[in-house]
Formats: structure tokens, C-alpha cells, sequence
């Protein structure tokens, strides 16, 4: 659960200073970012569950 915090705070905190900061006039919302922070947890969420599977059956 603590890595899953981690993982959004950290990939919405990058998106703030990319969109924000560095090339603030892409068109990119709060909600935006907020929905990809959301989509990249569970992506990792999902990674982190099935790997440990597919290093077990190569083993």
C-alpha cells in the first residue's frame, strides 16, 4: 500500500512540474494528471502481482 502512495505522489508530482512548469501551455488539466497518476498506479499494482507468477513458473 505504502509503494502505491509513493507511486502516485511521485508520478503526479513529475506531471505538475512537466505540464506545469516546464511546457505549461500543453492543454493538460489537474484532472488529467490526476487520472494517469491513478492509471499508472494500477498498472504497477498489476505488474507487482502477476511477475512474482511468471518468475515462479520460469523457475
Amino acid at each position: 500500500m505504502r509503494t502505491s502512495i509513493f507511486y502516485f505522489v511521485a508520478s503526479f508530482l513529475l506531471q505538475v512540474i512537466w505540464f506545469g512548469l516546464i511546457h505549461p501551455h500543453k492543454g493538460v488539466t489537474l484532472l488529467d494528471m490526476f487520472m494517469f497518476s491513478i492509471l499508472f498506479v494500477v498498472l504497477f499494482f498489476l505488474i507487482d502481482r502477476v511477475l512474482p507468477f511468471l518468475k515462479k513458473g520460469k523457475a
